[in-house]
């Protein structure tokens, strides 16, 4: 009987650049996703921030309609 077997591989540690591109794309995306969702309530930033200094058109009748 032998004892342990212990491989040296110097490339095992370029494994832990495909774990910090997973961290750093996780992150990305969860940050994406809360800047998304929270300009949703306000209505984008299309209209103003939700419109609320636009007014609301008005239509004038002819009298005795």
């Amino acid at each position: 009987m032998s004892g342990p077997v212990i491989v040296n591989n110097p490339d095992s540690s370029g494994n832990n650049n495909g774990l910090l591109l997973g961290i750093v794309l996780t992150i990305v995306v969860i940050v994406g996703a809360i800047w998304f969702f929270s300009n949703q309530g306000g209505g984008g930033s299309k209209d103003g921030g939700g419109g609320g200094n636009n007014p609301v058109p008005t239509i004038a009748l002819p009298k005795g309609t």
